[in-house]
């Protein structure tokens, strides 16, 4: 039970927190709030019900309470310093309720115009409190209100990041301007706009991951994977007519430009690939002088217009889009590209097949491309993710090549020990390098 008398530090608690539950800034998200709102006759609120908020029990000093156990003498108080102080809300006559003096805004109309004036400041300390965020940023505009996210894997702990909303679009694009320094560390400022882009990627993966050990656990063995992000391909032989033939190619203006960027050393003549006894990339680097010597060897092709390497499937896949993997060894005829999104997949394929060799030139050759779906799909990832636990990344799906990566995996996880190893009669055999 508080007192009916209310000290000036706990008012001013009570009224910035009660306006801001009811705000412009709120509402449109709050959910549950607005739902009380809008089913009620009158459009207010329970008093009661509002003093049982996590941070108004905190204002409050009630402890863990629930709405109906909220005194009447807690509701008279804050009615009365509502009443008296506050411009943005009434209290009803009995003095058991609270509402808006404006009407409900609609939540389509308003949120667009709260991001644009929002801002996503990291890092911040997990024990950070929001009357520091605000407290800091005001000291160069008027903040309206400071959001701290949760951990998407962790509910219970803070992501890092604070959402700070301002008072105007100018003064939100004026913050991200400067080079501000919190507890010793400069904040990296960022449009709310592209905090929710990555969260969303977040939570996407979370609710995998979720599911994934949901799966494990119930023993069943059908289990979730990115779908539409990969393109198969294989490199067969043009000659320098049809080639440049490509560039009179009648499609759409859209469609021309994708195959056009596809289109480079477009006159080269017909010629074999190279077997794979060539391969130096299929080495295990053990030292730093067997990584020198796949470099050079790397360096030695990458003007030969008969040797296709994952350098150059890069430069002309990563124009439809981010390439995140390459799935290729020196020597081969076939491999796989691995997208970081399913539309650049889908512009890749589309390009291919407005060409009228059908595919991609890639150096002195054509990758026809295909996609890779149904249980094809299903089994690539499936094998992915058994290499990835065999070499301790569990859980981490994407993972593979750059520093980590010790040469050429097979299909089934096994490793490509020696140059010497003939594998051009292997089948499924891909390796995986980043890309990006």
């Amino acid at each position: 039970m508080v007192a009916t008398q209310l000290d000036e530090e706990t008012v001013q608690k009570i009224i910035r927190q009660v306006e801001f539950y009811f705000s412009d800034s709120n509402i449109p998200r709050d959910t549950f709030l607005r739902n009380a709102i809008t089913e009620s006759e009158d459009g207010m609120v329970s008093l009661a019900l509002i003093c049982s908020f996590s941070r108004m029990r905190g204002h409050l000093g009630l402890g863990d309470i629930k709405a109906e156990e909220v005194s009447d003498d807690t509701v008279e108080a804050v009615a009365k310093t509502l009443k008296a102080k506050s411009t943005t809300l009434k209290i009803s006559e009995d003095g058991k309720k609270v509402g808006r003096t404006t009407e409900l805004p609609k939540p389509e109309e308003v949120i667009e115009q709260l991001d644009s004036r929002t801002i996503a400041a990291s890092p911040l300390e997990y024990d950070i409190k929001i009357e520091e965020v605000e407290s800091f940023f005001g000291q160069s505009a008027k903040v309206n209100s400071v959001r701290l996210p949760r951990h998407v894997g962790d509910k219970r702990v803070f992501c890092g990041t604070a959402l700070v909303e301002f008072s105007s679009e100018e003064d939100a694009t004026n913050i991200l301007t400067q080079s501000l320094v919190f507890r010793g560390t400069e904040l990296e400022l960022r449009p709310k706009k592209e905090f929710d882009e990555e969260r969303a990627k977040e939570e996407e993966a979370e609710t995998i991951r979720r599911n994934t050990l949901a799966n494990r656990k119930n023993g069943t063995q059908e289990e979730d994977y990115p779908k539409g992000l990969l393109v198969a391909f294989k490199l067969t032989t043009t000659s320098a007519e049809k080639v440049k033939s490509c560039d009179s190619i009648g499609a759409k203006p859209d469609a021309m430009e994708l195959v056009a960027e596809g289109t480079d050393e477009a006159s080269e003549p017909k010629v074999d690939v190279k077997s794979s006894s060539e391969n130096a990339e299929a080495e295990e680097d053990k030292t730093d002088e067997n990584k020198e010597t796949r470099k050079t060897s790397a360096d030695m092709y990458k003007d030969d217009k008969n040797v296709v390497l994952r350098e150059d499937l890069k430069s002309v896949f990563q124009k439809f889009g981010t390439v995140k993997f390459i799935d290729f060894k020196m020597g081969e005829e076939s491999g796989y590209i691995r997208f970081e999104e399913a539309e650049a997949s889908q512009k890749a394929r589309a390009a291919a097949v407005l060409t009228e060799e059908g595919g991609l030139l890639v150096k002195n050759y054509v990758a026809i491309l295909d996609p890779v779906t149904g249980e094809a799909e299903k089994e690539y990832w499936i094998m992915l993710r058994s290499q990835e636990k065999s070499r301790g990344n569990k859980g981490n799906w994407s993972r593979g090549g750059g520093k980590n990566n010790r040469g050429g995996r097979n299909f089934n996880g096994k490793q490509n020990r020696s140059r010497d190893n003939n594998s051009g009669n292997r089948q499924n055999k891909f390796q995986k390098v980043a890309a990006a």
